[in-house]
This record gives structure tokens, C-alpha cells and sequence, in this order.
């Protein structure tokens, strides 16, 4: 007599789950930011786990003295047995005395002040005052707080009310977001070739660098994820020029506007500068496209680039996008 049928994996409940569960925390944005800020140092208070996390994201051992490191609290900074106050102005005496060359330094918070028994807004601004060639500029990382990219957005946003006021009224564009320092030469030289200047970064390649914010302001965004940063820039009187995320034809296509946004004339034959790129991009999609076309793809909410890596993958790869997850603050 034969056993009967046990039910399939057809037979079994589906769990839905709404939403993101498990992500990387904010201070991951610092393994990116660490190497853009050329002269910068990021000091992350927190746990032993925080320093294990930083280290093996960025790939980057800590004997090479890279820019950025931990403050580790313990069980006594925690228990409010000792003044982490003291130990913090201890730790960052003896980093700047042996990093002569940092110019700005970043205090991360890994949690918030009620967790890690320290207010690190207001000992930036103790310490300021007390090392005073050097800028000392708080934001929080807390994975209670941020995930992943809004690691980003929060220490651009910090940076916003040091950048200086304009000296003229002339338009400036002001590209925000972090890119790699060949993907700024790209940028320059486009920019140029189609008569646009001055051309400002957030961030730049260094803390000496920080542009000009003002009513002037015109801001491109070359990232998805920079809200809280973009409402900071909008309240000093910048504008916001509206453009799809900078993936794919689309977003050449948007660049030609930008001219005449700025305030100038497109000089004649401006259409080549961009018909190059865009005449490369296409070549090195069709290949792809070939074997992508027809497929489907879902992509789960996050802070990141999912609206406009759907567009990519839908116009140029032939991709059915069946559904495009995205947070509140991040728009399509």
C-alpha cells in the first residue's frame, strides 16, 4: 500500500513582506565618500562591530591608514561609567596630531545620542573650537536612522550651511552627488565643450573646494538618493533642474536643456558633443539587449537607484519591468 501524496511547494502559503527588512546601515556610504574627500578623515563612534563592518566593506586594511577609522565605545562609555566626552576629545587630540594633513573631520554617529551616552552635534562644536585649522563637521550613520545611501545624502546635507555665499550673481551649475574623480573629467569636459560654466561639485575632490550656494544656483543631480541634501540647498535659494537620474539615453537627452537652464546659448554644434556618448552607449548595449529582451525583472523598495536603472533596463535592454519598489522620499 503506498503512502500518500505530500502536498507540493504549489500547495505551500505565500508571506509577503512590505517593505525593506534587512539592509546595510548608513556609515557604508562612508567606504565611497572616504575617497572622494581627498583631505578629509571620517571617525565613526561606535562599537567594535561598526569597525568590522567599515573595514570589510571598504576592503581596506587598517595598517594602511586609510581615511577613516573608529572611536570603539565599550561597556563602561555605555554604562555611563566613564565620561565619553574625555575619551573623545582624547582620541581626536591624537588623530590630528598624527594626521597632520586632514582638513575636515567627520564625527559619525553609529547610533543616537541616547544609545551612545554622547551628544555628537554639540562635541563637534566643542572640538571645533578647540582645533581650530581643522573643520569638524557631525552627521549620523545610525542604521536606527539611515540605510545604506542616506549615509550620503546626510553628510552632504552637513555640509551644506558651511559651503560660502556666492561673491556675484552669475548662474552656477552644481552638480550633487558623489562620482568617481573620472567621471567629474568626463563631465568637465562636456560641460565645456557645450559652453557651460562655472561648473561647482557636492562634494568635491577637497574640503577647501565647497561651492558656492545662492539664488544663482542651479543644482544637477547626479545621484537618486540625495533629498534631505536637495531641500537643504533649495532653502538657500538654489534650484533644482528637473532630469531623470544620469543612466542611459534619456539622460543625454536631458542635458540638452541644461543651456539654456543656465542662463547661456548652446553654441553651434553643441548636439555632436552629446551624439558621441550617446553613439558609444548604444554600441556597447546592443550586445546585452540580445540577451536581455523579453525578460522580467522586480526590484525590491530601497533608497537607491531602482527607478532609474528600471527606465535604463526598459527603453534600452527590452526588460519588462513588473514592478518597481521605491521609498517615499525617492520619486520615479
Amino acid at each position: 500500500m503506498s503512502a500518500p501524496a505530500t502536498p507540493g511547494c504549489r500547495n505551500l502559503p505565500v508571506l509577503r513582506e512590505r517593505g525593506q527588512r534587512e539592509v546595510f546601515c548608513g556609515l557604508t556610504g562612508i567606504v565611497w565618500l572616504h575617497r572622494r574627500l581627498q583631505d578629509a578623515f571620517f571617525l565613526v563612534v561606535g562599537s567594535r562591530t561598526c569597525a568590522h563592518l567599515i573595514q570589510s566593506a571598504a576592503g581596506v586594511m587598517i595598517f594602511a591608514e586609510p581615511r577613516f577609522g573608529t572611536a570603539i565605545l565599550d561597556e563602561r562609555d555605555l554604562a555611563g561609567l566613564a565620561d565619553a566626552n574625555e575619551e573623545l576629545d582624547r582620541v581626536v587630540a591624537e588623530l590630528l596630531a598624527r594626521r597632520p594633513d586632514i582638513r575636515m573631520l567627520f564625527l559619525v554617529g553609529s547610533c543616537p545620542s541616547e544609545v551612545i551616552k554622547l551628544d555628537l552635534r554639540r562635541a563637534a562644536e566643542r572640538l571645533g573650537e578647540v582645533h581650530r585649522g581643522v573643520r569638524i563637521v557631525n552627521y549620523s550613520g545610525s542604521g536606527i536612522e539611515t540605510t545604506f545611501t542616506e549615509g550620503e545624502d546626510a553628510c552632504l546635507a552637513a555640509l551644506v550651511p558651511h559651503c560660502p555665499a556666492p561673491t556675484d550673481e552669475r548662474p552656477r551649475l552644481l552638480v550633487v552627488g558623489t562620482v568617481a574623480d573620472v567621471v567629474e573629467d568626463q563631465f568637465r569636459r562636456l560641460f565645456e565643450a557645450m559652453g557651460i560654466g562655472p561648473v561647482d561639485w557636492l562634494p568635491p575632490r577637497r574640503t577647501d573646494q565647497l561651492p558656492p550656494i545662492g539664488p544663482g544656483t542651479r543644482i544637477l543631480a547626479a545621484q537618486p538618493f540625495i533629498a534631505e541634501t536637495l531641500r537643504a540647498l533649495e532653502a538657500r535659494g538654489a534650484a533644482l533642474l528637473s532630469a531623470p537620474s544620469p543612466v542611459g539615453r534619456r539622460a543625454l537627452a536631458a542635458g540638452s536643456p541644461l543651456p539654456h537652464a543656465h542662463g547661456i546659448s548652446p553654441p553651434p554644434g553643441s548636439g555632436r558633443v552629446v551624439a558621441a556618448p550617446a553613439e558609444r552607449r548604444a554600441k556597447a548595449v546592443s550586445a546585452t539587449r540580445e540577451r536581455l529582451e523579453g525578460r522580467r525583472i522586480f526590484f525590491f523598495p530601497t533608497p537607491d537607484s531602482s527607478c532609474p536603472l528600471a527606465r535604463f533596463l526598459r527603453d534600452e535592454c527590452g526588460i519588462q519591468a513588473v514592478e518597481v519598489g521605491t521609498l517615499p522620499a525617492q520619486g520615479a
